[in-house]
């Protein structure tokens, strides 16, 4: 992360977000707005034996880590234990199921790029917003069935184990109940003014 980069994206959001549930924190290095291309960077800090998000994939956006610091474990289609030390990295392609760990006793961090990344920069705010409230457990994912329906929505992410046409029936049927019962399927409170 750059020296003189501004505790602003030029929305106003903040360009720092953790999630208290599972200890990590995003700075959004080059945030969706800012991006002359559609992309995201970010610079992802996750504590030692940290299990990560559960395997998912996106259908939206294709995704690139690379290790700054420590070792990041990833799962990445059929591969397993891939890891990622200072410098190397690897492209996730849309559509793979992957997952990231920190599997060692050190601090990792690693640099995140999604492209396109309007999706990914706002499943980040509303995810990490909602863990702040209380309203996730341990593993980032919202308690509330409707609102975990609109963030994968709003995210395009989708978990492993559940047939896509079943899990994109369901999460269809979950905003629009959401929506009719005057669920905020924007996440507005995180993604706009001044909130996480």
């Amino acid at each position: 992360m750059s020296p003189d980069l501004s505790d602003r994206a030029s929305t106003g959001l903040r360009r720092t977000v953790s999630s208290p549930d599972m200890g990590v924190t995003v700075t959004f290095v080059v945030a969706f707005d800012e991006s002359a291309d559609g992309s995201v960077e970010s610079r992802v800090q996750i504590p030692a034996r940290e299990p990560g998000p559960p395997r998912h994939y996106h259908l939206d956006f294709d995704e690139t880590f690379t290790a700054l610091e420590g070792e990041l474990t990833m799962d990445l289609g059929s591969r397993r234990g891939l890891v990622l030390r200072p410098g190397e990295s690897v492209r996730v392609p849309r559509g793979v199921p992957h997952r990231y760990y920190n599997s060692s006793d050190r601090l990792a961090v690693f640099g995140f790029r999604a492209d396109p990344g309007q999706a990914y920069e706002l499943g980040i705010r509303a995810g990490f917003g909602l863990a702040n409230d209380g309203r996730t457990t341990s593993r980032g994912l919202p308690k509330d069935p409707l609102q975990m329906a609109l963030l994968f929505a709003a995210a395009g992410s989708w978990v492993t184990g559940i047939p896509h046409g079943m899990q994109s029936r369901l999460t269809a049927a979950g905003v629009r109940l959401a929506r009719r019962l005057g669920y905020d399927p924007h996440f507005s409170r995180y993604a706009q003014g001044d909130g996480q």
